[in-house]
């Protein structure tokens, strides 16, 4: 049973106000809710956030974050592995 939802907003102004394209095809990039499930005492747990204001969740929590997803090839692209893409695309 999931305990909560905490949504990760990272990079609004990155995600929202830049046009980003597929680096394989050059197709414009759509941005895709995505979600995982993790619970506060599994292994995976480390990787994650679980506090909530002073609070902390235990138990199944819904994470939920955007991503960058190509509808040409279908490929997912977390916002942190476009921006390395862009970097160095940059500084070619």
């Amino acid at each position: 049973m999931i305990v909560g939802k905490k949504h990760v907003n990272n990079a609004i102004f990155y995600t929202i106000f830049k046009k980003h394209y597929c680096p394989a095809c050059g197709t414009k990039l759509t941005r895709v809710k995505t979600s995982k499930i993790v619970n506060s005492r599994s292994p995976e747990a480390k990787n994650y956030d679980f506090t909530l204001g002073d609070s902390f969740m235990v138990g199944d929590v819904e994470f939920i974050w955007k991503e960058f997803y190509c509808p040409t090839c279908k490929k997912r692209i977390p916002i942190d592995e476009m921006r390395q893409i862009e970097k160095g695309q940059r500084e070619r």
